[in-house]
């Protein structure tokens, strides 16, 4: 199991209420809507994909909840593991490919899973200092992550809402930024939506 956080993080960490009146539409494209809000003090805006899915929220949860197929699903993921920390305690390791000559960005996270009264599923996560992990070469670690998956049953499936906060540290041109805002949440939500309609995710 991976290493649960306090829940009431996620009002702290990511933006809520009010602070999305600002979000700005930027793609809608096959049954996917992603959104954008500028952030003054990051290269990159927070980012929120929604979707829906055929999949119930445990299989969904299921794929979200395993790094071993990361590299099929999430965009541009180069590599994913578990990480175990001094106390036993499991973290989540990615590796995210640049187009060069963009240095790779990697990240250890944290991440906790909530089962809701009404069948609901939300997912946190953030990144952590809290297990060492050296830097491999080529890749830059990222200062800040923290975001969400909230896996809501609707009629005929589950209602998925990505969002995503991040610092990736060093310097990124802007034509990198502005892709990343729309290819992000499409193409991890489009992957993911793929994979958990077809089946659950196979052992690692």
């Amino acid at each position: 199991m991976i290493r649960a956080i306090v829940v009431s993080m996620l009002a702290l960490l990511l933006p809520t209420g009010p602070a999305f009146a600002d979000r700005v539409v930027v793609l809608v494209k096959d049954g996917i809507t992603v959104e954008e809000e500028a952030r003054p003090d990051s290269d990159l805006p927070v980012l929120t994909g929604t979707t829906q899915m055929t999949a119930t929220p445990a299989r969904i949860a299921a794929w979200i909840n395993a790094p071993h197929t990361f590299t099929e699903w999430q965009h541009n993921c180069d590599e994913a593991r578990f990480v175990t920390g001094p106390n036993g305690d499991q973290f989540t390791y990615n590796r995210i490919a640049s187009p060069w000559p963009v240095s790779d960005r990697d990240v250890v996270m944290k991440s906790e899973r909530t089962d809701r009264d009404d069948g609901g599923i939300l997912i946190v996560f953030r990144s952590t200092d809290d297990v060492k992990v050296p830097v491999p070469s080529g890749a830059v670690r990222m200062a800040r992550l923290v975001g969400s998956y909230t896996l809501k049953p609707v009629d005929g499936g589950t209602q998925v809402v990505y969002t995503v906060d991040s610092d990736p540290g060093g310097s990124l041109p802007g034509w990198l930024v502005r892709q990343a805002a729309k290819d992000l949440p499409y193409f991890t939500l489009k992957n993911l939506r793929a994979r958990a309609e077809l089946g659950p995710p196979p052992e690692a």
